[in-house]
């Protein structure tokens, strides 16, 4: 009985390892897609740009909360929380002080929908309560994301 039991609990293991393991790779994208000049980039855009690396071209920006992103988060992105334009009194100058220039920003989080958010209010016009800011360069990452030491693994929904 012993032995059934230990046998048990050793699969149990071994089918937790596996898909723990198989659940932090990222996803393979057979035919991805090239980037568009602005706004919504799905895996099929993303995965290349993030493959076992930050991409280089870009400023990763994590619009989770300070305290999120304190608690776990990949070096060389910046935390620029959506928050923001709850919080400050001129939340539109607080994220462009962040924001380096030169770069194209991926705005992300760990599923999508406080990343199109950030986008969302960034470039939408004034007049609309936004910051206006020119969508040109400018992405939200709708997909999945483990933050990892020294990359982001970019998976589907």
């Amino acid at each position: 009985m012993k032995k059934i039991i230990t046998l048990i609990v050793s699969l149990a293991v071994l089918v937790g390892c596996v898909y723990y393991y198989i659940s932090n790779q990222p996803t393979k994208v057979v035919n991805p897609l090239p980037m568009p000049s602005y706004g919504k980039i799905t895996v099929e855009h993303a995965a290349p740009l993030f493959d076992g690396k930050l991409p280089e071209n870009y400023t990763v920006a994590d619009v989770r909360t300070v305290e999120e992103y304190a608690d776990i988060n990949t070096p060389g992105t910046i935390n620029v929380p959506v928050a923001i334009f709850e919080d400050s009194d001129a939340p539109c100058e607080e994220i462009a002080s962040k924001l380096p220039k030169g770069k194209k920003i991926i705005f992300v989080c760990p599923y999508g929908p406080r990343s199109q958010e950030m986008y969302e209010n960034l470039t939408a016009s004034v007049d609309d309560l936004g910051c206006g800011m020119e969508k040109d360069g400018l992405y939200h990452l709708w997909a999945n994301i483990k933050y990892k030491p020294d990359h982001i693994v970019v998976k589907s929904k």
